[in-house]
């Protein structure tokens, strides 16, 4: 019998690399044979074309919020000129989202920012903050936070169809249509039309007939105007329906938090930056005492053979989870060399190496060596390049993560929280909803009495979610509830040149403050005893290479921590609205530090009524009730 082919064997999940050259000191893009911005000047064709042609100084002046989305990216010129008029108006929020096919490096990027040197400090902003380049959602915190910018890498075909957001402007850039088509097809400029409020406008440097005609179908009342220099004509206009005030934000303000760990303190983050008020109701006697309450933890992502829409959702978390990791300084680089949870953002000791071992993930990772991801992502390395990254030796195969970090987890839930207020010793005895001359609240009741009143809740718990969805009375959200035991390993001589995260089914830190953190245990029966056979059971996950580190350590004599923890059927969490004014974040499972930011971030835009850059099928993929909407399919 013949051998059947190896399934995705041969996969490309890599970003098609621009073929440009330089001419002149203008940036041209070869596929396309046309350059990135006028040779007239690109900023002021900027400012022409898609300011000027969106009303938007007007505008930005009297709103407090705008959605602004981009057809091309580029060299991200036009978020340049944005930001700088952003400076003059500053109570204004915009969400930015951009599509971009082809993204640029950082030195092309830099080639064509240098050449506005008014615009030197937001290049520089813009630059720092860029993500890699990985298929998928990124986002992007400028300005203070004023600023969402969501560049969605892809190609426009594939990306806009899966969107679901309501643009108050469009600036229709990208390469001429003459040059490339594609890109101005009559189903991308029906999304586009889709996906704008009524009232909301557009603007675009072209004028072509099939352009004008493709956005009139969509919806849009398209009108000529002058061009910008050599360009006689370019088209502006507006979609049909009564114009809104580019204001986007649903009647929350007050929002309760029910939990302090990653996921509630995310969530908060997400609130405060767009200037609502959260409050973080925690049972505990503090932020991050529960599963989240590790002394260290590893930021990886969680990737598939297919890099199937979970593996894509992952790895999108997963680069915002370690830029907010940076930022926070709970980035823990440099294992021995740290204490207290420094940050050394960027050092040679980032990154989680993933072993060979044990035999499945030896299996997974040879299919990933036939496929080709991007290097920042995911790359080989051989146990020579292992051993000299993880400062000891390493006789396995292995994978490394650059983007993987070691954090300190209270640090980071700390600086999530910040801006939040947060109640202590909460433990909720009920919740309600009552309606007054304000409109619906919800009522949070604690055990000691304390009464608390909000405009919105979000069940954020952890493992004590399904307590809480019992209070609320609401079903239909499949959850397991787990206990983990991790280990803390005294430091030894061999253990102490430790460098970076280690992974190999279970995982181990560098030390820091004396001790490894190494674990865990997946115990379905749940309880919070640690014990000497938990012990045992991390000691005896580590790699053969690594048992020599740990000599004469005995189970026995290891302290720890367990902590209960939340997770699905299919092992992604939940996300979204659960009831009017209700919302669930939470089963982020092992990986509550990789999903747990970038999760947190947009369900509090989605709370608020802002554009979510989340697609349509990650949306579905973490929808709380989709185990209920697959069973009635079935039946």
């Amino acid at each position: 019998m013949p051998k059947q082919p190896e399934t995705h064997a041969g996969m490309d999940y890599c970003l098609p690399i621009p073929r440009l050259s330089i001419d002149h000191g203008m940036l041209r893009a070869d596929a396309f044979d046309d350059v990135y911005f006028s040779v007239e000047g690109g900023l002021a064709e900027t400012r022409h074309v898609f300011l000027e042609g969106n009303d938007l100084y007007r505008r930005m002046q009297s709103n407090s919020y705008l959605s602004i989305a981009e057809t091309g990216f580029g060299s991200g010129l036009n978020l340049l000129a944005l930001m700088a008029e952003m400076t003059k108006a500053p109570d204004l929020q915009v969400d930015y989202l951009s599509v971009e096919a082809f993204p640029l490096d950082a030195a092309h990027m830099t080639l064509v920012h240098d050449q506005f040197p008014e615009l030197s400090t937001h290049a520089a902003a813009l630059q720092a903050a860029m993500p890699p380049r990985w298929p998928g959602h990124h986002l992007l915190n400028l300005m203070g936070g004023r600023l969402t910018v969501h560049l969605l890498y892809g190609a426009a075909g594939d990306i806009l169809p899966n969107c679901d957001f309501a643009a108050d402007c469009w600036f229709l850039d990208g390469f001429t249509p003459a040059k490339n088509p594609d890109f101005w097809s009559p189903d991308i400029l029906k999304h586009i039309g889709r996906l704008t409020k009524a009232g909301g406008s557009f603007a675009s440097f072209t004028a072509a007939a099939a352009v004008r005609t493709g956005l009139a179908d969509a919806g849009f009342t398209v009108e000529k105007r002058p061009g910008f220099g050599r360009k006689r004509e370019m088209i502006a206009g507006w979609k049909s329906g009564r114009p809104g005030l580019g204001i986007n934000f649903k009647k929350c303000q007050r929002v309760g938090i029910i939990g302090g760990g990653i996921a509630g303190a995310a969530v908060a983050a997400g609130l405060s930056r767009r200037g609502a008020s959260p409050v973080i109701l925690d049972a505990g006697m503090g932020l991050a005492t529960g599963a989240s309450g590790n002394r260290y933890a590893l930021q990886s992502p969680r990737l598939a053979v297919d890099h199937n829409l979970a593996s894509q959702l992952s790895a999108s978390c997963h680069a915002f989870a370690a830029t907010l990791s940076d930022q926070a300084g709970a980035n823990v680089a440099g294992g021995a060399n740290v204490a207290g949870g420094a940050n050394v953002a960027g050092g040679a000791n980032d990154g989680v190496i993933a072993f060979d071992w044990p035999e499945r993930e030896a299996v997974r990772h040879a299919k990933f060596r036939k496929q080709s991801w991007p290097s920042s992502l995911i790359r080989n390395i051989t146990p020579a390049d292992a051993s000299a990254k993880a400062g000891v030796n390493i006789d396995l195969g292995a994978m490394c993560h650059d983007f993987g970090r070691v954090i300190n987890p209270k640090k980071l839930v700390q600086w999530l929280a910040i801006g939040s207020e947060v109640l202590a010793g909460f433990e909720v005895k009920s919740m309600g909803r009552t309606v007054g001359a304000a409109g619906a609240e919800m009522t949070v009741t604690a055990d000691d009495g304390r009464v608390e009143t909000f405009d919105a809740i979000v069940v954020a718990n952890g493992a004590g979610m399904p307590a809480m969805l019992g209070n609320l009375m609401i079903d239909g959200i499949a959850l397991d509830i787990t206990s983990g035991q991790v280990s803390h390993i005294p430091v030894t001589p061999a253990s102490a040149h430790l460098d970076v995260g280690l992974s190999f089914g279970g995982y181990l830190t560098p030390a820091v403050d004396g001790f490894h953190e190494a674990g865990a245990t997946f115990d379905r029966d749940p309880c919070d005893d640690v014990t000497i056979a938990g012990h045992q059971h991390n000691l005896q996950l580590l790699p053969p290479c690594l048992q020599p580190l740990f000599t004469g350590i005995e189970a026995q004599n290891l302290t720890g921590r367990t902590s209960r923890r939340a997770s699905t059927p299919d092992r992604n969490p939940v996300w979204g609205s659960i009831g009017e004014n209700v919302f669930v974040l939470g089963a982020l499972g092992a990986r509550g530090f990789t999903f747990g930011p970038l999760l947190g971030d947009q369900l509090g835009a989605l709370i608020l009524g802002r554009a979510v850059g989340m697609g349509l099928a990650s949306r579905a993929l973490l929808d709380p009730f989709r185990f209920r909407l697959r069973a009635s399919r079935l039946t």
